[in-house]
């Protein structure tokens, strides 16, 4: 290990030469600052320079970043082993005393570094996120503690809150976040879950613990506080493109809630498939409403897709399943569900489609899923059976309807999109229909050529939907 190391070290030597620890923006200011003296260049090229140098430097510090991270992760492990077999010579006051000098050490590095050089800040900036929660099992290993098992997260989460706030990258804020977010759910729904189901005996219930018994005030007022803490931190620190996505949390927060959660509870399937699509439609809305970024779009629409596709399938259902709902759950169910049709009817028509027509059209689209899952209610199977022809219907047209809309504005990835959102439901429906066929040779042969035929059916489709545009415009 030791020689692993110091490969290790010789590598980003060469790499960064004999003076790897100084800035290479603080050298090229230092030059620059010289040629304006010397009436070189002025003062404005000097900061132009200097910006492009940081946007141009950012790429070519990566493989550096790496390496330092590989060899922090090397260190941290020879460390660990020495520590491991030594374990019991060291007393506990010992042990505490040397992880907080490691953990002051560490932080007084990461903080000298922040402004210097990527290579060396990243990897003791995420040092210093994960020390704390390391010292808390120490601590609690030491001295023989045990108790809720969530609050030591928590702990960990409060005392690592400042490194993601005063962090000059989004990427300690952005593990936090998803840090808070595990956590959350970890504590709410698996926890005592796993732990009933191992021991076989009720449990008494963590801090955060919303399945078994009644919850407390304490598990919903601090569910509710990280809730608002991974809203908060997101609008605030993470990147542009990902800061709406903790919608997408709080949706399947609030599902989980109404599968697991007593006073809340639905044990009905119409009734969670009717909160799963009023959740998944109110958070697509509320992404078109806010004007988010293509990627959270991107991922709430996915949502929708999914869940239309799943419905496709209601027709093997032989008898209509059914089950309890409570009251709460709902109430919240059809809150969600005449928010979700509020936001969609109020959208603008341009954050659909410049086209008045084709915006209202996508209205409509939005809204079938979130009707016909409120039929399912019913507790027909002959109603079951028609939402799930409906739903066939509406992913064929959703499709078709991509291709179309991308053709008229020379859209490539919204014809795409609609290509493979076709080809799934055929290819989903052909098995369906022919899968009792595919016994024999004959079999697949067959269903082999029918699906090479449709895949080059749909693929000269797509070209000449992209290439008519361009040829309407000569």
């Amino acid at each position: 290990m030791i020689g692993g190391l110091l490969c290790l070290v010789l590598v980003a030597y060469l790499l960064r030469g004999p003076n790897w620890w100084r800035s290479d923006r603080n050298t090229l200011a230092l030059i620059l600052e010289s040629g304006e003296a010397s009436g070189i260049i002025t003062g404005s090229q000097r900061e132009q320079l200097l910006a492009h140098a940081a946007e141009q430097s950012s790429g070519r510090r990566l493989g550096a970043a790496w390496l330092a991270i590989a060899a922090g992760l090397f260190v941290a492990a020879g460390v660990s082993l020495l520590i491991a077999r030594n374990w019991e010579m060291f007393g506990p006051l010992i042990r505490v005393a040397v992880f907080l000098a490691v953990l002051l050490a560490v932080g007084e590095t990461a903080i000298r570094c922040s402004g210097r050089t990527l290579a060396l800040a990243l990897p003791f900036e995420l040092l210093w996120l994960i020390l704390p929660l390391l010292g808390i099992g120490l601590y609690s290993q030491t001295f023989q503690l045990s108790g809720d098992t969530i609050l030591p997260l928590l702990a960990w989460l409060a005392l690592t809150a400042p490194i993601a706030w005063l962090s000059d990258r989004p990427v300690a804020a952005t593990l936090h976040t998803l840090a808070m977010a595990l956590v959350l759910f970890a504590g709410n729904f698996v926890i005592d879950a796993m732990l009933g189901s191992v021991t076989g005996a009720p449990t008494v219930g963590s801090t955060l613990a919303l399945v078994g018994s009644t919850p407390t005030v304490t598990a919903w007022g601090l569910s509710t506080l990280l809730l608002a803490a991974i809203a908060v931190q997101s609008l605030r620190l993470l990147p542009e493109g990902h800061r709406h996505h903790f919608l997408g949390v709080c949706a399947l927060w609030l599902f989980t809630v109404l599968g697991v959660c007593n006073p809340v509870r639905l044990e009905n399937p119409a009734w969670l498939a009717l909160a799963a699509a009023a959740l998944i439609v109110l958070c697509l809305a509320l992404h078109l409403a806010l004007d988010t970024s293509m990627m959270e779009r991107r991922s709430s629409a996915s949502a929708w897709i999914g869940g239309v596709y799943a419905m496709t399938f209601l027709w093997h259902v032989r008898s209509a399943p059914d089950g309890d709902a409570t009251a709460g759950g709902m109430a919240v169910t059809i809150a969600a569900g005449l928010a979700a049709v509020a936001v969609v009817l109020s959208l603008p028509r341009t954050r659909l489609s410049p086209n008045p027509v084709w915006a209202s059209l996508a209205k409509l689209g939005l809204l079938v899923p979130l009707a016909g899952a409120a039929v399912l209610v019913s507790g027909r199977i002959e109603l079951w059976w028609a939402v799930a022809l409906l739903m066939n219907a509406l992913l064929l047209a959703v499709g078709v309807g991509l291709m179309w809309h991308g053709s008229l504005l020379r859209e490539v990835a919204q014809i795409n999109a609609g290509v493979i959102i076709v080809v799934a439901l055929l290819v989903t429906r052909f098995l369906d229909l022919f899968g009792s066929m595919l016994r024999s040779g004959i079999g697949f042969i067959a269903a082999g050529i029918a699906l090479a035929a449709l895949a080059w059916a749909l693929e000269r489709t797509r070209r000449r939907l992209i290439h008519v545009p361009a040829e309407a415009s000569q």
